[in-house]
């Protein structure tokens, strides 16, 4: 994120605010699919860190991650409404866890989906802890320090996490594509 929009929240510039609010709030809906598939939980929890951040802004310090920050904010709000939620209702919420001629778009489409596909099929495999440091380290591109900070785990850990993460990832999907051309060798 822009240190200047971040050097102007405490200040209560409304404009840099309002760049904070659209640089992350696609960012933590995103993540907060990862936890639960209630859009409402996780638009009342995005809701929440950016009050927070509007009510204590000239109490937050300096930060040197503010990606690590905003995210670890959102994270702690969001489980503490879901498990809010699961005491209340007493039922468990689910993790939830691109040619030149057509011919080529068909194939590329197709490839693609089948990739897809059998990279879902691996990352069912996965537990939830390292589903979720896969999504912050590579889709959303944060370091693996700033995914320590967010787990509150140590960088060593979150090396082990990924690294397990990845060849897990390998594994199944090496398995599922052998499956895979097995049956389509078998006479049928």
């Amino acid at each position: 994120m822009d240190k200047e929009i971040w050097q102007n929240i405490p200040e209560g510039d409304p404009v840099a605010y309002a760049q904070l609010y659209f640089n992350y709030f696609k960012k933590f809906y995103n993540y907060g699919k990862k936890f639960t598939g209630d859009i409402s939980l996780i638009e009342d929890s995005i809701q929440e860190v950016f009050m927070e951040i509007w009510n204590k802004r000239k109490k937050i310090p300096e930060i040197d991650s503010p990606d690590s920050y905003f995210f670890s904010a959102f994270r702690f709000i969001l489980l503490k409404k879901i498990r809010q939620l699961k005491r209340s209702s007493g039922t468990k919420q689910p993790h939830n866890e691109t040619a030149f001629s057509i011919e080529l778009q068909i194939i590329t489409q197709e490839t693609d989906s089948l990739l897809q596909q059998k990279l879902a099929a691996a990352l069912k495999w996965l537990t939830p802890r390292q589903k979720e440091a896969i999504f912050l380290r590579f889709y959303e591109g944060l370091s693996y320090e700033e995914v320590a900070a967010i787990l509150n785990i140590s960088v060593k850990a979150t090396y082990k996490i990924i690294a397990r993460s990845i060849t897990s990832l390998k594994d199944h999907i090496c398995l599922i594509l052998v499956s895979f051309l097995l049956l389509q060798l078998l006479p049928g």
